[in-house]
Protein backbone atom coordinates (compact mmCIF):
# COMPACT_ATOMS: atom_id res chain seq x y z
CA UNK A 1 0.00 0.00 0.00
CA UNK A 2 2.81 2.36 0.96
CA UNK A 3 4.01 2.80 -2.98
CA UNK A 4 0.11 3.55 -4.00
CA UNK A 5 -0.25 7.32 -4.07
CA UNK A 6 3.21 7.79 -5.86
CA UNK A 7 2.12 4.99 -8.85
CA UNK A 8 -1.18 7.85 -9.06
CA UNK A 9 1.96 9.81 -10.54
CA UNK A 10 3.32 7.68 -12.59
CA UNK A 11 0.03 6.17 -13.94
CA UNK A 12 -0.56 8.43 -16.80
CA UNK A 13 3.36 7.11 -17.86
CA UNK A 14 2.56 3.66 -17.29
CA UNK A 15 -0.49 3.61 -19.00
CA UNK A 16 0.43 4.57 -22.34
CA UNK A 17 4.65 2.78 -21.93
CA UNK A 18 3.77 0.65 -24.98
CA UNK A 19 2.68 3.99 -26.88
CA UNK A 20 4.73 4.11 -30.49
CA UNK A 21 7.96 6.21 -29.57
CA UNK A 22 9.69 9.83 -31.36
CA UNK A 23 13.41 10.03 -32.52
CA UNK A 24 12.73 13.81 -32.16
CA UNK A 25 15.23 15.77 -30.09
CA UNK A 26 14.54 18.81 -30.44
CA UNK A 27 13.22 21.70 -27.88
CA UNK A 28 9.85 21.54 -27.06
CA UNK A 29 8.43 24.92 -28.63
CA UNK A 30 5.04 26.47 -28.62
CA UNK A 31 2.78 28.68 -31.04
CA UNK A 32 0.33 28.72 -28.37
CA UNK A 33 -0.01 31.30 -25.81
CA UNK A 34 -2.94 30.58 -24.31
CA UNK A 35 -1.89 28.02 -22.19
CA UNK A 36 0.43 28.21 -19.17
CA UNK A 37 1.27 27.99 -15.58
CA UNK A 38 0.40 30.59 -12.84
CA UNK A 39 2.75 31.95 -10.80
CA UNK A 40 2.35 31.56 -7.33
CA UNK A 41 3.94 34.27 -5.09
CA UNK A 42 6.52 35.17 -8.30
CA UNK A 43 7.71 31.36 -8.07
CA UNK A 44 6.84 28.19 -10.52
CA UNK A 45 6.59 24.63 -9.03
CA UNK A 46 10.46 22.87 -10.24
CA UNK A 47 10.56 20.01 -8.19
CA UNK A 48 8.57 17.01 -6.47
CA UNK A 49 10.27 14.62 -3.79
CA UNK A 50 9.28 11.62 -2.63
CA UNK A 51 11.64 9.43 -0.75
CA UNK A 52 14.52 8.69 -3.07
CA UNK A 53 13.17 9.41 -6.34
CA UNK A 54 12.16 12.99 -7.53
CA UNK A 55 10.31 14.66 -10.76
CA UNK A 56 11.84 17.95 -11.87
CA UNK A 57 9.73 20.33 -14.45
CA UNK A 58 10.97 22.59 -16.59
CA UNK A 59 9.49 25.39 -18.64
CA UNK A 60 9.64 27.26 -22.08
CA UNK A 61 9.49 31.31 -21.96
CA UNK A 62 5.78 31.23 -22.29
CA UNK A 63 5.44 29.61 -18.67
CA UNK A 64 4.45 26.35 -20.19
CA UNK A 65 5.17 23.21 -19.03
CA UNK A 66 8.18 21.81 -21.37
CA UNK A 67 9.83 19.04 -19.76
CA UNK A 68 9.11 16.83 -17.18
CA UNK A 69 12.06 14.40 -15.85
CA UNK A 70 11.68 11.18 -13.74
CA UNK A 71 14.46 10.57 -11.69
CA UNK A 72 14.49 7.18 -9.87
CA UNK A 73 16.34 6.09 -7.20
CA UNK A 74 19.22 3.67 -9.80
CA UNK A 75 19.73 7.02 -11.24
CA UNK A 76 17.58 6.05 -14.11
CA UNK A 77 15.86 9.57 -15.45
CA UNK A 78 12.99 9.02 -17.91
CA UNK A 79 12.02 12.05 -19.80
CA UNK A 80 8.23 13.84 -21.19
CA UNK A 81 8.44 16.67 -23.36
CA UNK A 82 5.27 19.24 -24.60
CA UNK A 83 5.02 20.88 -27.61
CA UNK A 84 2.20 23.30 -27.71
CA UNK A 85 -0.05 24.23 -31.27
CA UNK A 86 -2.90 26.63 -31.54
CA UNK A 87 -5.57 23.38 -31.83
CA UNK A 88 -3.15 21.12 -30.44
CA UNK A 89 -1.00 19.69 -27.84
CA UNK A 90 1.76 16.90 -28.52
CA UNK A 91 3.34 15.02 -25.33
CA UNK A 92 6.39 12.66 -26.31
CA UNK A 93 8.04 10.30 -26.20
CA UNK A 94 4.10 8.98 -25.63
CA UNK A 95 3.01 10.54 -28.93
CA UNK A 96 -0.05 11.23 -27.63
CA UNK A 97 -1.95 14.24 -29.15
CA UNK A 98 -4.47 16.46 -27.44
CA UNK A 99 -6.93 17.76 -29.80
CA UNK A 100 -8.08 21.34 -28.25
CA UNK A 101 -11.50 22.92 -29.12
CA UNK A 102 -11.77 26.44 -27.18
CA UNK A 103 -8.53 25.84 -25.00
CA UNK A 104 -9.62 22.40 -24.11
CA UNK A 105 -8.65 19.01 -24.21
CA UNK A 106 -11.75 17.51 -27.00
CA UNK A 107 -10.08 14.46 -28.03
CA UNK A 108 -6.68 12.74 -27.13
CA UNK A 109 -5.38 10.20 -29.99
CA UNK A 110 -2.32 7.86 -29.38
CA UNK A 111 -1.38 4.28 -30.46
CA UNK A 112 -1.05 0.80 -28.40
CA UNK A 113 1.46 -1.29 -29.94
CA UNK A 114 1.81 -4.93 -29.60
CA UNK A 115 2.53 -6.50 -26.04
CA UNK A 116 1.96 -9.01 -23.77
CA UNK A 117 -1.41 -8.27 -22.77
CA UNK A 118 -2.31 -8.27 -26.54
CA UNK A 119 -1.21 -9.21 -29.93
CA UNK A 120 -3.15 -6.13 -31.51
CA UNK A 121 -2.31 -2.31 -32.77
CA UNK A 122 -5.01 -0.06 -31.55
CA UNK A 123 -5.54 3.36 -32.28
CA UNK A 124 -7.07 5.05 -29.30
CA UNK A 125 -9.63 7.80 -29.31
CA UNK A 126 -10.52 9.61 -26.21
CA UNK A 127 -13.25 11.97 -25.66
CA UNK A 128 -13.94 14.65 -23.13
CA UNK A 129 -17.09 16.89 -22.43
CA UNK A 130 -17.75 19.73 -20.98
CA UNK A 131 -20.25 22.26 -19.88
CA UNK A 132 -21.03 25.63 -20.94
CA UNK A 133 -18.96 26.94 -17.59
CA UNK A 134 -16.19 25.02 -19.16
CA UNK A 135 -16.21 22.04 -16.32
CA UNK A 136 -15.54 18.25 -17.28
CA UNK A 137 -18.07 16.75 -16.63
CA UNK A 138 -17.65 13.61 -19.05
CA UNK A 139 -14.93 11.19 -20.48
CA UNK A 140 -14.52 8.31 -22.37
CA UNK A 141 -11.43 5.89 -21.97
CA UNK A 142 -10.43 2.35 -22.99
CA UNK A 143 -8.84 0.26 -19.77
CA UNK A 144 -9.00 -3.02 -21.55
CA UNK A 145 -6.68 -4.29 -24.29
CA UNK A 146 -7.04 -7.85 -24.02
CA UNK A 147 -9.93 -8.22 -26.25
CA UNK A 148 -9.63 -7.26 -30.20
CA UNK A 149 -11.43 -3.98 -29.49
CA UNK A 150 -10.90 -2.00 -26.24
CA UNK A 151 -13.28 -2.32 -23.67
CA UNK A 152 -14.51 1.79 -22.74
CA UNK A 153 -15.04 3.02 -19.20
CA UNK A 154 -16.84 6.15 -19.01
CA UNK A 155 -16.10 9.19 -16.09
CA UNK A 156 -18.97 11.01 -15.19
CA UNK A 157 -17.67 14.17 -13.09
CA UNK A 158 -19.94 16.15 -10.49
CA UNK A 159 -19.50 19.12 -9.83
CA UNK A 160 -20.32 21.81 -6.37
CA UNK A 161 -19.41 25.36 -6.11
CA UNK A 162 -16.32 24.69 -9.10
CA UNK A 163 -14.86 21.55 -7.16
CA UNK A 164 -15.34 17.70 -8.50
CA UNK A 165 -17.23 16.12 -5.38
CA UNK A 166 -17.86 12.82 -7.43
CA UNK A 167 -16.56 11.17 -9.85
CA UNK A 168 -18.29 7.90 -11.33
CA UNK A 169 -16.37 5.24 -13.23
CA UNK A 170 -18.84 2.78 -15.11
CA UNK A 171 -18.70 0.41 -17.91
CA UNK A 172 -19.88 2.61 -21.14
CA UNK A 173 -21.72 -0.60 -22.31
CA UNK A 174 -23.92 -0.94 -19.71
CA UNK A 175 -23.39 2.06 -17.12
CA UNK A 176 -22.81 0.32 -13.75
CA UNK A 177 -21.31 1.64 -11.63
CA UNK A 178 -17.22 0.28 -10.85
CA UNK A 179 -15.82 3.07 -8.91
CA UNK A 180 -16.96 6.31 -6.90
CA UNK A 181 -14.18 8.54 -5.79
CA UNK A 182 -15.79 11.19 -3.29
CA UNK A 183 -13.92 14.03 -3.08
CA UNK A 184 -14.15 16.96 0.37
CA UNK A 185 -12.46 19.65 0.08
CA UNK A 186 -9.91 22.15 1.39
CA UNK A 187 -10.12 25.98 1.88
CA UNK A 188 -6.75 26.41 0.13
CA UNK A 189 -6.55 27.51 -2.86
CA UNK A 190 -5.37 24.54 -5.62
CA UNK A 191 -2.37 26.45 -7.78
CA UNK A 192 -0.22 22.64 -7.72
CA UNK A 193 -0.95 19.80 -9.86
CA UNK A 194 -2.97 17.10 -8.39
CA UNK A 195 0.34 14.36 -8.67
CA UNK A 196 -0.86 13.20 -5.28
CA UNK A 197 -4.41 11.90 -6.41
CA UNK A 198 -5.57 10.50 -9.04
CA UNK A 199 -9.57 11.61 -10.19
CA UNK A 200 -9.27 14.17 -13.08
CA UNK A 201 -7.61 13.69 -16.23
CA UNK A 202 -4.77 11.39 -17.57
CA UNK A 203 -2.32 14.06 -17.81
CA UNK A 204 -1.95 16.05 -14.53
CA UNK A 205 0.55 18.47 -15.96
CA UNK A 206 -1.77 19.19 -18.83
CA UNK A 207 -4.66 19.51 -16.27
CA UNK A 208 -2.52 21.64 -14.05
CA UNK A 209 -2.54 24.28 -17.10
CA UNK A 210 -5.94 24.27 -17.51
CA UNK A 211 -6.51 21.89 -20.77
CA UNK A 212 -8.92 20.07 -19.43
CA UNK A 213 -11.50 22.74 -18.12
CA UNK A 214 -11.80 24.76 -15.27
CA UNK A 215 -10.04 23.35 -12.42
CA UNK A 216 -10.71 22.56 -8.90
CA UNK A 217 -11.11 25.45 -6.97
CA UNK A 218 -9.61 24.38 -3.89
CA UNK A 219 -7.05 21.37 -2.82
CA UNK A 220 -8.43 18.13 -1.30
CA UNK A 221 -8.74 17.25 2.00
CA UNK A 222 -9.77 13.73 1.41
CA UNK A 223 -10.75 10.91 -1.40
CA UNK A 224 -12.83 7.99 -1.05
CA UNK A 225 -12.72 5.31 -3.81
CA UNK A 226 -14.83 2.90 -3.23
CA UNK A 227 -14.83 -0.18 -5.55
CA UNK A 228 -18.43 -1.75 -6.86
CA UNK A 229 -17.41 -4.70 -8.98
CA UNK A 230 -18.91 -7.84 -8.86
CA UNK A 231 -15.91 -9.94 -7.65
CA UNK A 232 -16.75 -11.15 -3.99
CA UNK A 233 -13.64 -10.35 -2.44
CA UNK A 234 -13.71 -6.60 -4.02
CA UNK A 235 -17.30 -5.63 -3.29
CA UNK A 236 -18.03 -3.17 -1.23
CA UNK A 237 -13.67 -2.66 -0.73
CA UNK A 238 -12.81 0.66 -0.34
CA UNK A 239 -9.60 3.17 0.25
CA UNK A 240 -9.32 6.65 1.76
CA UNK A 241 -6.88 9.38 1.44
CA UNK A 242 -6.30 12.01 3.95
CA UNK A 243 -3.76 15.20 2.87
CA UNK A 244 -2.48 17.48 5.19
CA UNK A 245 -0.61 20.78 3.04
CA UNK A 246 2.75 22.36 5.08
CA UNK A 247 2.92 25.78 3.91
CA UNK A 248 5.83 28.33 3.74
CA UNK A 249 5.50 32.07 2.60
CA UNK A 250 2.46 31.21 0.89
CA UNK A 251 4.19 28.28 -1.05
CA UNK A 252 2.91 24.72 -0.51
CA UNK A 253 6.24 22.74 0.83
CA UNK A 254 5.06 19.41 1.92
CA UNK A 255 2.05 17.29 1.82
CA UNK A 256 1.56 14.24 3.91
CA UNK A 257 -0.89 11.30 3.17
CA UNK A 258 -2.35 9.18 4.89
CA UNK A 259 -4.41 6.38 3.40
CA UNK A 260 -7.11 3.83 5.21
CA UNK A 261 -8.89 1.11 4.26
CA UNK A 262 -11.89 -0.63 5.14
CA UNK A 263 -10.11 -3.40 6.04
CA UNK A 264 -8.19 -1.91 8.67
CA UNK A 265 -4.89 -1.49 6.14
CA UNK A 266 -2.99 1.91 6.62
CA UNK A 267 -0.06 3.88 5.15
CA UNK A 268 1.63 7.36 5.16
CA UNK A 269 3.54 9.15 2.59
CA UNK A 270 4.78 12.04 2.37
CA UNK A 271 6.18 14.65 -0.95
CA UNK A 272 8.62 17.84 -0.39
CA UNK A 273 7.55 20.62 -3.60
CA UNK A 274 10.36 23.12 -4.14
CA UNK A 275 9.59 26.46 -6.36
CA UNK A 276 11.90 28.55 -7.79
Amino acid sequence: MKNTVWNLLLFPIMALCMTACSSDDSEPVSTNNTISVPTVNGKRLVKIKYGDTYTSIEYNSQGQVSKVKYHSKDGTTREDSYWYEDRRVIWSPQECVFNLANGHVEENNYTVLPSYESSHTFDIKEKYTYDYQGHLIEATRPYDFTEDHPIERKYTYSWNDDNIILVTESESNDGLALFEHSIKYTSIENNIPLFFTYFYSNNIFLEWQGCFGKRCKNLPERVTITNHTMEPSWDGYSITYTYNYITEEGLITEIEVESTTNKGASSKDAYELEWW
